[in-house]
């Protein structure tokens, strides 16, 4: 799993240059559903398992692609070579 994701990352970001607002954008998306479904957790709301789901889905899916876009966007930094060398280690 771990070969496949940095496969990727080389693949998709070798050469662009990587942007913080990216995952801003996707942290503040899950902060407005995390302050929403709160919100009306509070106010008494029960959520049926469809809507659970859903809510699960719109506060995990984005989180987890901003956390990805940050690790590999820490890891660009060290160097222009560094994702790949980074793909080479993990497929050994």
């Amino acid at each position: 799993m771990k070969a496949a994701f940095w496969r990727f990352a080389h693949k998709r970001y070798h050469s662009k240059s990587m942007s913080s607002l990216t995952e801003l954008a996707f942290f503040i998306w899950s902060l407005f559903f995390v302050m929403a479904y709160g919100a009306a957790i509070l106010a008494g709301w029960q959520p049926s398992v469809l809507e659970a789901i859903l809510g699960a889905a719109l506060i995990g899916a984005p989180t987890a692609v901003g956390f990805a876009h940050r690790l590999i966007r820490l890891e660009a930094l060290k160097g222009p070579d560094a994702l790949y060398r980074k793909r080479l280690a993990t497929s050994r």
